[in-house]
């Protein structure tokens, strides 16, 4: 039997659906901002916020580890966010109204980033901003 003849190369589309998918484990060496209120001990109620950028509407947090004492936080969580990668630009493609009395939707070509923020939980008042990464390009 012969072989049969090679497939051509088929190019890319020009854009693609898209997944991002993060697994956060575990913070190290997190501010310790919170005083108990018998003891005096430091301590932190940590979750970690992630989004892409120009989808801050979207944006996605872990559950809480509470009270750590040692500003280390154990989680299992996965965040996915999905968007729309234009290949020839290396950019994410955002379509949105640019206020509410538009009718149509305009498209923002944006780089892609990822921002990660470690905030301390509170119950009764704001929750506080402990720190932020942003990753603007990953190693291959």
């Amino acid at each position: 039997l012969p072989f049969p003849a090679p497939v051509p190369h088929l190019p890319f589309p020009p854009w693609g659906r898209y997944e991002l998918r993060v697994i956060v484990w575990n913070t190290d060496e997190v501010i310790l901002e919170d005083d108990d209120y018998f003891t005096g001990e430091k301590s932190s109620d940590i979750f970690v916020r992630g989004w892409l950028k120009g989808q801050q509407e979207d944006k996605q947090d872990t559950d809480v580890h509470y009270h750590s004492l040692t500003g280390e936080g154990n989680f299992n969580w996965r965040y996915i966010f999905p968007f729309d990668y234009l290949m020839a630009e290396e950019k994410i493609v955002i379509s949105k109204k640019e206020s509410m009395f538009s009718w149509d939707e305009t498209e923002y070509k944006i780089p892609a980033r990822l921002t990660l923020q470690v905030w301390d939980a509170d119950h009764f008042s704001a929750d506080d901003f402990l720190g932020t990464w942003r990753v603007q390009s990953v190693p291959q």
